[in-house]
């Protein structure tokens, strides 16, 4: 019996990736050059770091002031961000999981202070009894480790959690741990393989969580 749901941050509960991507691409377009999303796409969700000065430098064969462009890029990001809402169903699967008794957490390769912050300023860290960053593991998604700890912090087993996830390497990582995961693409991530998920929705409004648990647990968990 599923009685855990946890949240991936970045993509599932804000569209931070899709902004990220494209204040990216218009620094790129700033250099006259592309920067491809299917290229960025394969570092969503943890794993391996992509290096983007190191490739703008590549393709314009100019080397970058990297201080000065951090500076500017981060402030463009984070304006974008401060307009994004919570994705649609993002509330409504946390007041109904707590209608069902479910405990809540969240599990993210990204640092604690990006994770808690946007989750206070949006006034919901207080309904998760659990937050894992990258603070707090040797090795972020695809490792399961961050399930591994957040099912243990929570005082349940992985079969009864369920992690609702949007990119390769974060189903990866929770169903290496063993637990339930659906896939909700973003636009980033939405042609990414992501077949090894237990069941893909385009969107948390589709479908009701109660709904999704007893689909989930009369069907069982895949491999």
């Amino acid at each position: 019996m599923i009685d855990t749901l946890i949240f991936d941050f970045d993509g599932i509960i804000i569209d931070t990736e899709t902004p990220d991507y494209l204040s990216w691409q218009e620094v790129y377009h700033s250099h006259g050059v592309e920067l491809e999303s299917s290229l960025w796409s394969e570092f969503i969700g943890g794993g391996e770091v992509f290096d983007v000065y190191q490739h703008l430098e590549k393709l314009t064969g100019n080397r970058i002031d990297r201080d000065a462009l951090k500076e500017q890029r981060r402030r463009r990001y984070l304006d974008i961000i401060e307009s994004k809402p919570l994705l649609p169903g993002v509330m409504d699967y946390i007041l109904e999981a707590k209608n069902l008794g479910l405990k809540l957490g969240v599990a993210s390769s990204s640092s604690r202070d990006w994770v808690e912050g946007h989750l206070a300023s949006r006034d919901i860290l207080r309904h998760f009894v659990s937050v894992k960053s990258s603070n707090d593991v040797s090795n972020v998604k695809p490792d399961p480790e961050l399930y591994l700890i957040s099912v243990a912090q929570m005082g349940t087993q992985p079969e009864n959690a369920l992690a609702i996830e949007d990119s390769v390497n974060g189903i990866t990582a929770a169903k290496q741990a063993g637990l339930y995961c659906v896939a909700v693409p973003n636009d980033m991530t939405r042609e990414m393989p992501i077949g090894h998920a237990d069941l893909r929705l385009e969107s948390l409004s589709d479908m009701p969580l109660k709904s999704l648990l007893t689909r989930l647990t009369e069907a069982g968990p895949s491999a």
